[in-house]
């Protein structure tokens, strides 16, 4: 007799399979793990203990090392790590059951979209019932590709920033590129997304506001755009307001009160958007310098023949290097000579992956001259090469670099779903052709 019988036979019962696996797999990875942190996590560490710093009221600018500045550029993660910690896990087990949850999360959201286009788009009900075993496949691939996964049960904020990057795209598609008038939804959510994304990472914030900006301003034709792009601004100054941690020129105050305990506060300057940017470039040779230090896997940048004015010479050998720092953020650590460990090898192994996918993608795109969906996918493509250029300049060592890159395996595999529907209906208008013929 069958006590137990599980039919996998619709859409949303794959799907809640998958979430439900999700599930069980984080919860023994939660207990596999080691009480310290993980040698694929050594930032573990310095997380904990900011959560529990920051749940024990402390001062934020007292932090030893970072002081403010790591608080307010991780909030969104630290908060709800802090609250987890309170209420009785360990710094350790807090950061990680939270960057857990919002992995899980993430996953959920995926399925609740899914479910949700499959009943409204035909053409996305079209690919999942014809290439069944592609959907399901680039499906798994986000949920369970191991470094992806691995980040995402660590005690790191990857998830974090991916869950606010992908819920902020999802919610920019389904209220503005797929609807006739901006809803008050949109109104009031999509500033309030931009400012999470800033707390979970500014540098992705900063990124990410200068791609929608970009779109909303050159690509976009869709009415309301002055209205978006509004509040994209509204969205950039809040975020970059709290996410700057000066305290010796303080004109806002950010206080966290835990009962029992006196009152933490962190002093924030409102600095010019545009000068932060310039800041940002400005030291990215800087913070590549920094990422190599003492690291096994640093990136070593070719040497760059351009000297003159010293802001000039800056760009201009950003643009030369260009190329290479890209390559290098996407594909490496390769085979061969870039395996100096065992995570390097396992990381090498997975770049076989990407290298994979961005060759079909190039070359089914050269062939077809087309990607399906290209006006859904505009925006977070955008953003995803603004992404990739910067961080390929900003990175010193490929560790850091490789884990970074796992917030546009989403992009990845949207591409990939773009150009086998782009494949199919170029082959569906040849069988046409030739059939009148």
């Amino acid at each position: 007799m069958k006590l137990f019988s599980l039919r996998l036979t619709t859409l949303k019962s794959k799907l809640y399979a998958i979430v439900f696996a999700s599930f069980v797999v984080r919860v023994m990875a939660f207990f596999m793990l080691p009480s310290v942190s993980s040698d694929f996590g050594p930032d573990e560490g310095t997380y904990a203990a900011a959560a529990q710093w920051t749940s024990l009221g402390k001062s934020a600018l007292d932090f030893p090392a970072y002081g403010a500045g790591l608080y307010v550029s991780g909030r969104s993660f630290l908060l709800p790590a802090a609250l987890v910690n309170k209420i009785g896990f360990s710094p350790l087990d807090s950061v990680r059951l939270t960057s857990s949850l919002y992995g899980l999360l993430l996953v959920c959201i995926l399925v609740v979209i899914t479910l949700n286009s499959y009943q409204k788009y035909p053409d996305f009900k079209d690919f999942i019932e014809k290439k069944p075993r592609i959907f399901y496949g680039l499906f798994l691939l986000f949920t369970f590709l191991p470094s992806h996964f691995a980040w995402s049960v660590l005690g790191l904020r990857e998830s974090t920033v991916e869950f606010w990057i992908v819920l902020l795209f999802c919610f920019i598609y389904f209220n503005f590129l797929n609807s006739h008038k901006i809803s008050k939804r949109l109104a009031l959510a999509y500033p309030v997304l931009i400012v999470m994304v800033f707390s979970a990472r500014p540098q992705v914030g900063w990124v990410l506001s200068i791609s929608l900006f970009v779109y909303f301003l050159a690509v976009s034709k869709k009415s309301g755009k002055k209205l978006i792009l509004v509040l994209t601004a509204i969205g950039t100054l809040l975020g970059s307001a709290t996410t700057v941690a000066l305290p010796e020129k303080a004109t806002l105050t950010d206080t966290v009160q835990v009962k029992n305990e006196p009152k933490s506060t962190v002093k924030i300057l409102v600095k010019n958007p545009a000068n932060i940017i310039v800041e940002q470039v400005d030291n990215l040779q800087s913070h590549h310098e920094l990422g190599k230090f003492q690291a096994a896997s640093a990136i070593n940048q070719p040497d760059c023949p351009i000297a003159s004015h010293p802001r000039f010479s800056h760009y201009s050998c950003l643009i030369y290097r260009a190329p290479f720092t890209t390559f290098t953020f996407l594909f490496r650590p390769m085979l061969g000579v870039d395996v100096t460990s065992a995570s390097s090898l396992i990381a090498a192994i997975e770049n076989i992956f990407w290298l994979a996918a961005f060759l079909f993608i190039a070359i089914m795109f050269i062939r077809n001259r087309r990607l399906a969906f290209f006006g859904a996918l505009a925006p977070s493509l955008l953003f995803s090469s603004l992404y990739t250029v910067g961080a390929g300049a900003y990175e010193g060592n490929m560790g850091t670099a490789f884990r970074h890159k796992s917030l546009i395996l989403w992009v990845v595999l949207l591409l990939l779903a773009s150009t086998i529907v782009a494949t199919r209906q170029r082959r569906a208008e040849r069988e046409g052709i030739s059939d009148r013929s």
